[in-house]
């Protein structure tokens, strides 16, 4: 899906060179739930986002992904599924669009809870 100057945004960029401008987390005091905070370019056509977080072992916690987001800036919950006692967690994000472009932009923020 191509749109041209979309949201009215004033540089938005082909989908080739979107990309993450900020990614943080912030735990709620459960520490079961994160905060995350995101901020990307502005684009021409809207891109899919996923985010995952992981162990320092790789474990997967916890995913979301996000199809044709129509916001460069926005904040969602995430939930820790199979938390352990680990400390020092990875948030991992990616943007990618369909076909033949794929993964266009990564950013990994490491964490403390």
């Amino acid at each position: 899906m191509k749109i041209n100057n979309y949201k009215f945004f004033e540089n938005p960029l082909p989908p080739e060179e979107v990309h993450f401008i900020e990614l943080k987390v912030e735990p709620w005091e459960d520490n079961n739930r994160l905060k995350i905070f995101v901020s990307i370019s502005e684009f021409s056509s809207p891109p899919n986002l996923n985010f995952f977080i992981t162990d320092e072992k790789r474990t997967l916690l916890s995913e979301v992904t996000l199809i044709e987001n129509i916001d460069k800036e926005f904040v969602f919950t995430m939930h820790l599924r199979h938390y352990s006692d680990q400390k020092e967690l990875i948030l991992n994000g990616e943007i990618f669009y369909p076909d033949d472009i794929g993964i266009v932009n990564r950013k990994t923020v490491p964490f403390t809870i």
